[in-house]
């Protein structure tokens, strides 16, 4: 297992030293398989504010109280946590709490969020059905680079009139810095 020392230092500098010791201690105890032991520590670590704690326990912890947690990571900006909280939604067919968080991590440089986003839109789950907005937000998504995601823009792109492609790059350009919103959904994290 790699330890970011540096990322750890610079978090224990900021008064987290003894949460920063019960995290490290609980990936140890992890390590050693002392799952019990290993999520105690983490707790405790989670509970004193430390995010990567609380991501860790989020993805240990199943049901509410994983989410609990990976909740409280998005709320201090863990763009992982707002992935792992959207899939756990989906994966329950929560499509519109599943797309609020792919919202979060796609306005934080996410691409697989984005091409998440495109795909729920093609097929109207969680999200309106929108296939110049899907494209927009493949033609985002694309953008870094994935082979998969650019075919699949481009196939969306050769279904839709021209007028429609162009407004849906227009689209793309603008998507991060205004994403778009579901009113009475709370935000994700919430």
């Amino acid at each position: 297992m790699r330890l970011a020392p540096l990322a750890l230092l610079l978090v224990a500098t900021e008064g987290h030293a003894a949460a920063t010791d019960d995290y490290l201690d609980g990936l140890r105890a992890l390590d050693r398989g002392e799952r019990q032991r290993g999520a105690y520590l983490l707790e405790q670590a989670a509970a004193a504010g430390l995010m990567d704690a609380q991501l860790r326990l989020g993805d240990l912890l199943p049901g509410q109280p994983g989410e609990r947690w990976l909740r409280a990571a998005v709320r201090q900006g863990s763009r992982p946590a707002a992935e792992r909280l959207a899939q756990r939604y989906y994966d329950d067919s929560a499509y519109r709490r599943a797309a609020q968080c792919w919202l979060r991590a796609a306005e934080q440089g996410s691409s697989a969020a984005q091409a998440r986003l495109g795909a729920l839109q093609v097929v109207g789950y969680g999200l309106p059905k929108d296939k110049v907005q899907a494209f927009a937000w493949l033609n985002l998504a694309a953008s870094a680079g994935d082979p998969e995601v650019t075919a699949l823009r481009d196939t969306l792109g050769g279904q839709l009139p021209a007028a429609q492609r162009e407004a849906g790059e227009a689209l793309s350009r603008t998507l991060v810095d205004h994403p778009p919103r579901l009113p009475g959904e709370p935000a994700c994290g919430e």
